[in-house]
Formats: structure tokens, C-alpha cells, sequence
């Protein structure tokens, strides 16, 4: 055997107990701490992936909202844009009721002095209702806070009373100033044609003159068919032809 050889088993054999065990103990530690890396690296890597899930997650939310937000800006926009519109159209009917308003005004105040003439001019029936109409729609003219709207609608309804009282006979009882005496007299009034009046024990009548502007006496003729023609009104008497003067 060479003398090399023998030297290296000879000093192998003799290396102390304690040398190989430090050696047997730093292998193990770093295995040991190999293995403590790889678990601490897995971790790290666990937590990344948690970590990794959670923001995509929350950019998937994102990327939601994201949409629902532009859609929600759309319709927004959409709605911006109807209520535009609506100011336009709101702010041109508003412009054009200004000018219906200042135009309409005028109209009215000349309607009611025309029925004012008109009620001046006419047969003298219902002269307390008819003068308080008009007194009430020369108070609403002259309202500053009434809505022109309701101004027209007062003197249309005026109007149309008006001329529903040249539509129909109409008879009853009221007072008279005749001979300088209120005498208590039936009343008959053919529309706007003619206005008669008749004494209650029916033996005088008289006829509205409006040439005149003062009440005329009709014979006993006249007062026979004027009493004819109260109870056809009445409804006691059944209808048929008289003769009674209209005038002009």
C-alpha cells in the first residue's frame, strides 16, 4: 500500500467525534432553514395570490361601477336634455302667453263696455242682477293679482248669460214705477224683442218703448193677449198664435 494512502486513512480514522458531529449539525440547520424559506416563500406566495384575487376582484367592481356610471351618465344626459327642451318650449309658450296677456286685456276692457252700452240700451229687465254683473267684471278687470286666464273665463260666462236672455219668453212679478207709483205688475219679456207688463187683476198692460225709453199703455185687446200668452208660459194654457205689438 503506498505511503500516502496509509497517512490519509490513518488520520481519517483518527478525527475526533465532536468534528463530525458539528458537520451532521450545520447540514441540518441548513436543510432546516431551506425548509423554513420554501414555507416562508409559500406563504409569500398564498398572501400574493389572496392579495392578487382581491384586486381583481375589486377591478372587476371597478370596472362594473365603471360601466354603470357611464350608463347612468347617458341617461343623465339624455334627461338633462329632455328638461332643456321642456325649459325652451316652457319659456316660448310663457313668451307668447305675455303677448296673448297684453293683447287680451284690451279685448276684455272693450267687451265689457260694449255690454255695458248693450245693458244701457236694452229692455229695462233684471236691472239689479244685471248691473251687479257688471260691476263685478269691472273689479276683476281692474284686479291686478287675477290671472288674465280667469278674467276671460268671468267675461265669457258674462257674455253668455246675456245672450241667453234673448233665447227665451221669460214672465214674472216685480215693481213698476207707473203714474209716479211703484205698482207691483206681471212682467213678460220676449228675448230681447219685447217687454210687456201686466196688472196683477189683468185689466191694464203697457209695452217698453225704446224709442221712448218709457213705458206706453196697450189696450184691453192687448192685455187679453198678453194674458194669454203668460199662461202659455206657465204652461196652463196650451200654445197658440197672439197678437201683441213689438215696436221696433
Amino acid at each position: 500500500m503506498p505511503t500516502g494512502l496509509i497517512a490519509i486513512l490513518v488520520l481519517f480514522l483518527h478525527v475526533p467525534p465532536v468534528a463530525a458531529d458539528l458537520s451532521g449539525t450545520k447540514a441540518a440547520e441548513t436543510i432546516e432553514q431551506s425548509i423554513q424559506m420554501q414555507q416562508q416563500a409559500q406563504k409569500e406566495a398564498d398572501a400574493w395570490g389572496s392579495e392578487r384575487e382581491e384586486l381583481l376582484t375589486r377591478i372587476r367592481n371597478l370596472k362594473n361601477e365603471l360601466r354603470y356610471l357611464r350608463y347612468q351618465q347617458a341617461k343623465y344626459q339624455s334627461h338633462a336634455e329632455k328638461q332643456e327642451e321642456n325649459i325652451r318650449r316652457a319659456e316660448a309658450k310663457k313668451e307668447q302667453l305675455e303677448k296673448i296677456q297684453m293683447e287680451l286685456e284690451p279685448y276684455l276692457n272693450k267687451a265689457v263696455r260694449r255690454l255695458q252700452e248693450l245693458v244701457q240700451n236694452d229692455l229695462p229687465f233684471l236691472p239689479e242682477e244685471r248691473q251687479k254683473r257688471l260691476s263685478f267684471l269691472q273689479e276683476s278687470l281692474e284686479d291686478y293679482h287675477l290671472p288674465a286666464s280667469e278674467k276671460y273665463r268671468r267675461v265669457l260666462e258674462a257674455l253668455q248669460v246675456e245672450a241667453e236672455y234673448g233665447k227665451y219668453p221669460e214672465a214674472d212679478e216685480t215693481l213698476l214705477e207707473l203714474n209716479g207709483e211703484p205698482t207691483k205688475v206681471h212682467l213678460l219679456r220676449l228675448g230681447r224683442l219685447a217687454l210687456y207688463y201686466l196688472s196683477l187683476d189683468g185689466q191694464k198692460a203697457g209695452r217698453f218703448d225704446r224709442n221712448k225709453g218709457q213705458w206706453e199703455q196697450l189696450s184691453a185687446d192687448c192685455a187679453g193677449q198678453l194674458k194669454s200668452a203668460m199662461q202659455m208660459i206657465g204652461k196652463s194654457r196650451t200654445m197658440e198664435l197672439v197678437n201683441l205689438p213689438i215696436g221696433r
